[in-house]
């Protein structure tokens, strides 16, 4: 190989070593540039979706808070929410100030109601979520 390089002429030996450094510059463009730009753009664009969801987050305003009656119980007003969002309640008890519950059905109607809920005064002191096949079954300690 070094007698086949020493055999050909300066200006041949030039050509060649400029077509190396030429062909390094487009493999290195091809394999580490343009795939670290490409990665690049993306991840500007969900900086940007991220940007415009937190902004539409901030601009929502927070939902209207029905007025809670005084003097029911918290075990009826839970029981009455939860029965018009359309859940199943499956088990109730209280105990002091602390009521435990089972209660299942759609997953988004079962997240509303415990945002509402959360939102009424009462507090979640703690949750769990199970999925059940198409239901979402959650047991809860309010107070």
């Amino acid at each position: 190989m070094k007698a086949a390089w020493q055999r050909l002429s300066l200006r041949e030996q030039r050509l060649l070593l400029a077509m190396g450094v030429f062909l390094l510059a487009v493999v290195a463009f091809s394999l580490i540039w343009q795939p670290t730009r490409q990665r690049l753009e993306t991840m500007e664009r969900q900086h940007q979706q991220q940007l415009a969801v937190s902004a539409q987050l901030q601009r929502a305003q927070p939902r209207s808070t029905p007025l809670v009656v005084p003097h029911q119980s918290l075990s009826l007003r839970v029981s009455e929410s939860a029965t018009a969002a359309g859940l199943e309640i499956h088990q109730m008890d209280t105990d002091n100030d602390l009521l435990r519950l089972t209660l299942s059905g759609d997953a988004k109607a079962l997240l509303q109601w415990l945002d509402r809920t959360e939102r009424d005064g009462v507090a979640l002191q703690s949750l769990t979520l199970e999925k059940r096949d198409a239901v979402l079954e959650a047991r809860v300690v309010l107070r």
